[in-house]
């Protein structure tokens, strides 16, 4: 016995895999960021912020752009990969699954180790 049914084959992005990939970009971007603008002259204003506590701030507002950017590049994808999406044909065949036991005995022969 079999039956047809129409599907759709198409890739699909793993948005987690996007969103976590954004958001460590960000920070990462974020890190090299505040590296190269920390020693720039800023006149009189003396630092009160080292540079870890401003790795934390400025960090929290990196992960989370860059998880945001990381979840619109997987919309987009998922969309394009939707456009080229193919549908075909499938044939859902009945398979007789062998009973699960077996008639008979199991002879002895000795040769078995304990």
């Amino acid at each position: 016995m079999s039956s047809s049914d129409e599907v759709t084959i198409r890739r699909a992005p793993k948005f987690g895999v996007f969103i976590v990939g954004g958001a460590v970009l960000g920070f990462v971007v974020t890190v090299i960021v505040i590296a190269l603008t920390l020693n720039l002259d800023r006149g009189d204003q003396t630092e009160t912020v080292g540079f870890s506590g401003l790795v934390g701030y400025f960090g929290l507002w990196g992960v989370a752009i860059g998880g945001f950017v990381g979840a619109v590049v997987a919309i987009v994808l998922d969309r394009v990969f939707a456009r080229r999406a193919a549908r075909l044909t499938a044939e859902r065949v009945a398979v007789d699954m062998p009973p699960e036991t077996v008639d008979g005995e199991i002879e002895d022969h000795g040769d078995q180790q304990r």
